[in-house]
């Protein structure tokens, strides 16, 4: 049984942008894959035994260093939603600038991640990554509408189900991305 009522930690650890914002011990029964040398247990069996856990709950205190990590995400976001938006009569004028547009997008998106985790403050998917990979998601769906849209146009009785196609896949996907991104950023100030 853990001491959870006197146990604690170092209140001086550093941990570079994150301060602890809750401690807790426990003790569970694990499977450990091994009989650690154990005569009584059969070579290649199983073992039960307590393992202690420790619980620590991480909070950013440095909303500055987020808001450097997040921001370009949010750039690439808003490039790749204006792409939605340049059309013309003849479609094929501005593909590739569209195309251009969330090439440079995705380009950023990934730089950013790969800044990002070169801070060395990672713990499993953190905030930043999820609005990143949120973003990349993002803008593929728009490399993909893009794509749709040229393969379509084609056929010009199809060009004015396609201009529709594209403003519902702008629309919906804003949406939920933004909606994503408020849950993602509402779970971690919670």
């Amino acid at each position: 049984m853990a001491d959870s009522k006197d146990s604690g930690y170092d209140h001086a650890i550093s941990l570079g942008g994150f301060k602890i914002r809750d401690f807790g011990v426990g003790v569970v029964e694990h499977t450990y894959r091994t009989s650690f040398g154990d005569p009584r247990i059969t070579h290649g069996q199983n073992s039960q035994y307590s393992q202690f856990v420790i619980d620590l709950k991480l909070e950013r205190d440095d909303l500055a260093g987020f808001i450097r990590q997040a921001w370009p995400a949010y750039v690439a976001f808003l490039i790749s939603f204006i792409s939605y938006w340049i059309w013309a009569s003849d479609f094929i004028t501005v593909v590739g600038a569209r195309f251009g547009i969330l090439g440079a997008s995705l380009f950023s998106v990934v730089v950013s991640m790969r800044a990002a985790s070169l801070t060395g403050t990672s713990f499993g998917v953190t905030l930043v990554d999820q609005i990143h990979l949120a973003t990349l998601l993002y803008t593929l769906v728009g490399v993909g509408c893009t794509s749709y849209i040229l393969y379509k146009w084609v056929d010009p009785e199809e060009r004015a189900s396609v201009r529709r196609t594209n403003t519902v896949v702008a629309l919906s996907t804003t949406a939920v991305f933004l909606i994503a991104n408020a849950v993602s950023i509402g779970f971690a100030v919670t």
